[in-house]
C-alpha cells in the first residue's frame, strides 16, 4: 500500500508537467503539419489561380489576334479592290494626260503608241501587276505586255476558267458603267492544273473607245495581307513566359514573337496535338519542352484555329513563375510557424513551472490524507474479508444441508435391503429352514449394499474435500459427478433429468464447478417441487467457435421479470427465509466467473414438454476453450 501511494504522489508531481510538456511538444508537432498541409494547399491554390488566370489571359489575348485576323481577311478583298483600282486610274491619268499634251500635234496612232510605251513597262504588287488596254468597239486587243505577239488580235470569244466570254463581259461592263470591278477565274502562269480567282477593275478610255485595266489573283494579294498579319504578330508585345505563335496544318511555324523560345523545343507531337485542337476549334494544351535544358518546365497554351487559311493562333506561357510565389509563401508560412513555437514553449514553460509548484503542495495534503486514511482501509479490507469468508462458510453449510439429504435419500434403500436380508436370515434360522443358497443370496445382496454406501460415502467426501488445485476437466465428468449427487432428490420429487451432451474440456476448481451446478439443480428443483404438471430438467452442452456452452434449464415458470436481474446479488432470495439464504446463485456466480475466466447469465425462456408449452428459466454459462 505505501508502495501505491508513492506511486500516486509521484503521479500527482509529475503528471501535470509530462502532460504540459507532452502537449506543447503534440501542438508543435500539430502546427508543423498544418504548416506543410497550409503550405501546399497554398502552393495549390496559387498554382491553381496562377494557371486559371493565364489560361483566362492567353484565351482572351488568342481570341483577340484570331478576330483581328478574321477582320483583316475580311478586308482583303476590300483592300485589293482598292488598290488595282487606284492603280488602273493611274494608268488613266496618264493616258489622258499624254492624249491632251499630243492631240493637236501628232497623229493618232502616234500617241496611242505613246500611251502604250507609257504603261507597257509598269510593274506593282510585287511585280505581279500590270496593266492591259482593250478596244471596245471590235474587242482588239491593244496592250498585253506579258503576251506582246497577242496584241493586235480579237479577244472576242475569249473565255474564263468556267467557260464565260470575259472580253464580252468586261465590254458591256464598261459600256453600262464606264468602269467597274469584275472577277472570274483562270489559271495562273506558274500553275496551269488550278483555276485561282482573279479580281479586275477596267476603266473606260473615251478618246479611242478603250477600256484600261489591270488585274490581280486574289491568293497573290492574300499572300500580302498574310505577310502583314505575321509581321503584325512578331511585333505583338511578348516576354519569355507569355508569347504568340502561329503555325499552319503542315506544322510549320509561321510567327514566334518570343526571341528567348527555340523551334526545336516543340515535338512533332505537340504540334500535331495543337493542330487537331485548331481543326476541332479551340481548347487548351499542356505540354513539357523537347530541348533537355534547364527550362524544361511545363507550357500551357491556348489554340484556335483558322480555318480559311489553316492556321493555328496559339498564346503560350510557362509555369516557371510558379516556383517565386510558392517561395515567397514559404517564408511567410515559416516566420508564422516560428513565431506560433515561441509562444506556446513560452506558455507551456511557465504553465509547467506554476504547475509543479501546485503538483508539490497537493501531494503534500494527499501524503497526509493517505496516513490518514491507512487505517481506515485496512479496517474496512478485515471487514471486508471476514464477511467473504462468512458468504463461503455460508454457502458450505446450505451445500452440506443438501448433500445431507442427499445422503439420507441415496442411503434409505440400500439399508431397507440389508435389513430384510439379515431378518429374513434371522427368522429362517429360527425355524431352521435357512439353506445354503438363501444364505449365500442374503450375504451378496448384504455385501453388494454395503459396497453401495461405500461408494456413496466417496463421492460426498471428494466433493467435500478443501483442494483448490485448478486442471483441466472434462465437462462431461463434472456433468456425471454432480447428478451423482444429486439424483437422488430429483427421483424422489418426481423430476425428469433430459441431457443432451457434447465433450469439451474446462480449467478450473472441479469441486468448485460441481458446487455451482449443485446449486443451479437445486434451485431448478425448489421451483419444480411447487408445480402440479410434469416436471424436467434439462442439461445441454454444445460449442460455438472457441466457445464450450452449458445451458441448464426447467420448466418451473421462471422468474419474475422485476427481480431477474437481481438473483445474482447476495442475500437476494425469491424463497421464504427459512427455505433459502440468498447466496446460492450469488457464489455459483463468483465461482463461475472467478475461478473459471466464464460468464453465466440467467433469463426466463419458453420450455416445450410433451408439446406442452411450459415457461421456465434458463442458465447459460459460457467457457472460454483457447
Amino acid at each position: 500500500m505505501y508502495k501505491n501511494e508513492k506511486q500516486i504522489l509521484n503521479i500527482i508531481k509529475y503528471t501535470p508537467p509530462v502532460f504540459v510538456l507532452t502537449i506543447s511538444i503534440i501542438i508543435s508537432v500539430f502546427l508543423y503539419i498544418d504548416k506543410q498541409s497550409t503550405l501546399e494547399k497554398e502552393k495549390k491554390q496559387i498554382k491553381t489561380n496562377f494557371i486559371r488566370s493565364n489560361k483566362l489571359k492567353i484565351k482572351n489575348d488568342t481570341h483577340r489576334l484570331h478576330d483581328f485576323i478574321v477582320e483583316t481577311k475580311k478586308d482583303t478583298e476590300k483592300f485589293l479592290k482598292e488598290n488595282i483600282k487606284n492603280r488602273v486610274y493611274e494608268a488613266h491619268r496618264v493616258a489622258s494626260s499624254i492624249y491632251n499634251e499630243n492631240k493637236d500635234i501628232k497623229s493618232e496612232q502616234e500617241i496611242k503608241q505613246m500611251i502604250k510605251n507609257a504603261l507597257r513597262h509598269i510593274r506593282f504588287n510585287q511585280n505581279r501587276g500590270y496593266y492591259f488596254i482593250y478596244s471596245m468597239e471590235n474587242y482588239e486587243c491593244i496592250l498585253l505586255p506579258l503576251a506582246k505577239k497577242l496584241e493586235g488580235t480579237s479577244f472576242y470569244n475569249f473565255k474564263d476558267g468556267k467557260g464565260e466570254y470575259l472580253t464580252r463581259k468586261i465590254v458591256k461592263q464598261v459600256k453600262e458603267e464606264q468602269e467597274g470591278f469584275l472577277t472570274w477565274s483562270y489559271h495562273k502562269p506558274d500553275d496551269m492544273t488550278k483555276q485561282y480567282k482573279k479580281i479586275g477593275f477596267n476603266k473606260y478610255f473615251e478618246p479611242y473607245n478603250w477600256f484600261i485595266g489591270t488585274g490581280e489573283y486574289f491568293v497573290d494579294f492574300e499572300k500580302l495581307v498574310k505577310k502583314e498579319v505575321l509581321n503584325y504578330t512578331q511585333k505583338l508585345s511578348s516576354d519569355k513566359n507569355n508569347y504568340y505563335m502561329i503555325l499552319d496544318y503542315n506544322g510549320e511555324v509561321l510567327a514566334n514573337n518570343n526571341k528567348m523560345d527555340t523551334l526545336s523545343e516543340m515535338t512533332t507531337s505537340t504540334k500535331k496535338e495543337l493542330i487537331h485542337i485548331a481543326k476541332t476549334g479551340s481548347g487548351y494544351l499542356s505540354y513539357k519542352n523537347d530541348d533537355n535544358t534547364a527550362n524544361n518546365t511545363i507550357k500551357t497554351s491556348y489554340s484556335k484555329g483558322l480555318e480559311n487559311w489553316n492556321w493555328v493562333i496559339t498564346k503560350i506561357f510557362y509555369e516557371n513563375d510558379i516556383s517565386n510565389l510558392f517561395i515567397q509563401k514559404e517564408k511567410e508560412l515559416n516566420k508564422k510557424f516560428n513565431k506560433n513555437i515561441l509562444y506556446i514553449f513560452t506558455v507551456a514553460i511557465i504553465l509547467t513551472s506554476i504547475l509543479l509548484a501546485v503538483s508539490f503542495y497537493i501531494s503534500r495534503i494527499l501524503n497526509i490524507k493517505f496516513n490518514k486514511y491507512r487505517k481506515d482501509i485496512q479496517n474496512h479490507i478485515k471487514e471486508n474479508t471476514k464477511q467473504n469468508h462468512l458468504l463461503s462458510q455460508q454457502a458450505k453449510m446450505a451445500a452440506m444441508g443438501e448433500m445431507l439429504g442427499n445422503i439420507a435419500h441415496q442411503w434409505r434403500q440400500p439399508l431397507s435391503l440389508i435389513t430384510t436380508a439379515a431378518s429374513g436370515m434371522k427368522l429362517q434360522k429360527d425355524y431352521d429352514t435357512l439353506d445354503d443358497d438363501t444364505f449365500n443370496d442374503s450375504i451378496h445382496n448384504i455385501t453388494n449394499s454395503a459396497q453401495y454406501l461405500s461408494k456413496t460415502i466417496d463421492d460426498f467426501r471428494n466433493f467435500f474435500k478443501t483442494d483448490k488445485i485448478s486442471k483441466h476437466s472434462s465437462i462431461l465428468t463434472v456433468i456425471e459427478k454432480t447428478l451423482k449427487l444429486t439424483n437422488a432428490q430429483l427421483k424422489i420429487n418426481d423430476i425428469n433429468l433430459k441431457k443432451e451432451l457434447i465433450e469439451y474440456e474446462v480449467y478450473g476448481v472441479e469441486n468448485e464447478l460441481i458446487q455451482a451446478l449443485i446449486n443451479i439443480i437445486n434451485n431448478s428443483k425448489d421451483a419444480l417441487i411447487t408445480k402440479d404438471h410434469s416436471r424436467e430438467i434439462s442439461i445441454k452442452t454444445y460449442k460455438n467457435n472457441n466457445k464450450g456452452i452449458l445451458e441448464i434449464s426447467d420448466n418451473g415458470g421462471g422468474i419474475d421479470k422485476k427481480i431477474l436481474d437481481k438473483v445474482l446479488e447476495p442475500y437476494f432470495t425469491t424463497k421464504h427465509q427459512s427455505q433459502g439464504t440468498g447466496i446460492g446463485l450469488y457464489m455459483t456466480d463468483e465461482i463461475i466467473k472467478k475461478h473459471f475466466k466464464a460468464s453465466m447469465s440467467i433469463e426466463n425462456k419458453k420450455y416445450i414438454l410433451n408439446k406442452d408449452n411450459y415457461l421456465g428459466l434458463q442458465t447459460k454459462i459460457v467457457f472460454n476453450l483457447e
